[in-house]
């Protein structure tokens, strides 16, 4: 996908997204369920497009990230009453948090000559997951999604005869799946289904 239908697509996405979860409100349906449900379809899409794009280009797309942001707006806009303030400083929280685990070992490894772990894309990316999980929910992300990097890269690394120890390792695809998981898992929270 070249960037100019990704900046087509994603605001598409989210429209058709939004449109649904308009008409299942108009059709009776909860407008607590029904927004969740269009916060988990804009969630999960944008992650589906942020792995795919850098897990092929190993470049993080803005359009798709923007609309990861947009999903933890609206996660934290359906939070009314009292818990509306704990819910924006657990988003910024979770926001600011994400940011410094990528940005500190840039600084560092830029003070140290070093080459850079990560790539700036990857430090915004740690931030919007922060920002739709919060802190708790990111810190549970971040491992799996390590896991899930490393995992992918091995697999591709031996289907081209390389060792795992070479190349560049994307994040996106599996910052997408540990991500996907935890919002899965307080979904299923929320709904009362929860695993615990």
């Amino acid at each position: 996908m070249s960037p100019t239908s990704s900046r087509d697509a994603a605001p598409v996405f989210a429209g058709v997204v939004f449109l649904f979860g308009g008409m299942a409100i108009l059709a009776g349906a909860p407008r607590p369920a029904a927004l969740t449900l269009v916060v988990l379809a804009w969630a999960c899409g944008a992650l589906w497009r942020i792995g795919s794009i850098d897990g092929q280009r190993l470049r993080i797309d803005p359009w798709w990230l923007f609309l990861l942001v947009g999903a933890g707006a609206l996660r934290q806009a359906q939070t009314v009453g009292p818990d509306a303030e704990e819910g924006l400083m657990r988003a910024m929280a979770g926001a600011v948090i994400g940011f410094l685990v990528g940005a500190v070992p840039l600084v560092i490894a830029e003070a140290f000559g070093r080459r850079w772990p990560f790539q700036p894309g990857d430090v915004l990316l740690f931030a919007a997951l922060g920002w739709l999980l919060g802190p708790w929910g990111l810190l549970w992300a971040l491992p799996v999604g390590s896991a899930s990097a490393l995992a992918r890269h091995a697999l591709v690394q031996r289907r081209r005869g390389r060792s795992w120890l070479q190349g560049h390792v994307p994040l996106g695809p599996g910052m997408a799946v540990g991500a996907a998981l935890v919002l899965a898992v307080t979904a299923l929270d929320r709904a009362g289904l929860g695993l615990g």
